[in-house]
């Protein structure tokens, strides 16, 4: 397995970068794009592992993508099939991609025919038995591996009614629902049984089908109706990514140098612009400008945090914690247990190698600061680890990360971008 050892910084960090394109903005606007009617440009899209998948899936659907390449500003241009899918020759392959494995299946219900998604070992452990329970209510015969994939869904090609979802383990079930709902017939009310987990995506969700022309009615996060409509094809600008963008506020935080990073909306919906508020509790300076930030690191301090809106965020935290005064507890995260891996666990487990002393629970954990050491760090084929724990390995001599072109699934040129952020090092 290849291996790559972080060079620890010897000088001040004073460095400025782009946020690379949102991947969750980049999933939601590909996949209405495609159900609209009319054509639609989505510039600055995301490039990665999962945003292929659900483009080679979309297209396997029957929906026209082309990809152009002006001077290095990518864009495609999408002909919407106005809601009607064709059914796949082959079953969806999705590798390890969550999103694109919820709405996916909730989009299926458009089809006239049979839909087969399935993915790598890693999918096939991820949970979707709150969704199909609730396209089963809706008319749908769906037959998973005891509540996982690989998932085969039957349809007419229409759905609608009234239907209850149980959203505990991802808030993608109901995004998924939302963005096939206008498709729906006589018309869509869904139900919510329960807190819905990392609530800001579903705003996210709504947010762009505002954009595409479809309204909703709800009432907060318990009730959701939407009537027949339509999405109407548009030209988009997929933002940049506070989730990706995270490490490298993280640097400048334990550093105390200083990151700006342009292409980034202080007004943004994304779960993980609540990264930057949290950096400020722990001690940081933050200078907001037009479409961009910077964050000057400062005496760092632990503090005590919900993190159940913004889960993604939780492995920078921590390691973040690792360097701070004090310890830190990150509360509400049972649903890391449902990620790529079980990232809570796995977060714990890395910590510890390199000198922390953490407590794990069943929804939380502490990180109690100590004497940090270097280590062999497992990614568990997660990019988040992989990403989070390099930015340890700037201030800890010897750490080296396992399996790091596992970024490829949400963030390809991050090591390229780690590098230039801390002057050609590593």
């Amino acid at each position: 397995m290849k291996i790559k050892k972080i060079d620890c910084i010897n000088s001040n960090i004073d460095a400025k970068i782009k946020a690379p394109p949102s991947k969750s903005y980049t999933h939601r606007a590909l996949f209405i794009a495609s159900l609209a009617e009319g054509k639609s440009k989505i510039m600055d899209p995301l490039i990665s592992d999962d945003t292929n998948y659900t483009l080679n899936s979309l297209r396997e659907l029957g929906v026209n993508i082309i990809e152009k390449n002006n001077q290095g500003q990518i864009s495609f241009e999408i002909s919407g099939c106005s809601g009607n899918l064709i059914q796949p020759k082959k079953p969806l392959y999705i590798g390890n991609s969550g999103t694109t494995l919820r709405f996916l299946m909730a989009i299926s219900s458009l089809v006239n025919g049979e839909v087969i998604i399935d993915g790598d070992e890693e999918i096939r452990k991820r949970p979707v038995k709150g969704l199909e329970d609730s396209l089963i209510a809706l008319g749908l015969k769906v037959i998973s591996n005891e509540g996982c994939p690989p998932v085969r869904i039957s349809s007419k090609g229409f759905f609608g009614g009234e239907t209850l979802i149980q959203p505990r383990e991802s808030s993608q079930y109901l995004s998924g629902l939302l963005i096939a709902s206008p498709y729906s017939k006589p018309y869509l009310k869904i139900r919510v049984n329960g807190k819905v987990p990392s609530s800001p995506y579903v705003d996210m969700t709504i947010d762009l089908m505002n954009k595409f022309g479809v309204g909703i009615e709800r009432k907060d996060f318990s009730e959701f109706y939407v009537c027949p409509s339509k999405y109407t094809g548009q030209d988009y600008v997929v933002e940049g990514d506070y989730s990706n963008s995270s490490y490298f506020l993280a640097i400048a935080a334990i550093s105390g140098g200083k990151v700006t990073i342009d292409n980034l909306d202080k007004k943004s919906k994304q779960a993980d612009r609540f990264f930057v508020d949290i950096l400020e509790m722990m001690g940081c300076k933050v200078e907001w400008g037009i479409n961009s930030i910077t964050v000057k690191g400062e005496n760092l301090k632990g503090i005590e945090v919900d993190m159940k809106k913004s889960p993604d965020i939780v492995p920078t935290l921590a390691v973040v914690s690792a360097f701070a005064k004090g310890p830190t507890k990150i509360n509400n995260i049972e649903t890391l247990r449902f990620k790529e891996t079980d990232r809570l666990a796995a977060v714990s487990k890395e910590l510890s190698k390199i000198g922390c002393k953490v407590e794990e629970g069943k929804d939380y954990m502490i990180i109690y600061p100590d004497e940090l050491k270097g280590a062999e760090i497992e990614t568990y084929k997660d990019h988040r680890m992989a990403m989070s724990f390099a930015v340890a390995g700037l201030f800890i001599e010897g750490i080296k990360i396992r399996d790091p072109d596992c970024v490829s699934k949400s963030y390809p040129n991050f090591w390229k971008d780690f590098s230039k952020v801390c002057g050609g090092i590593n």
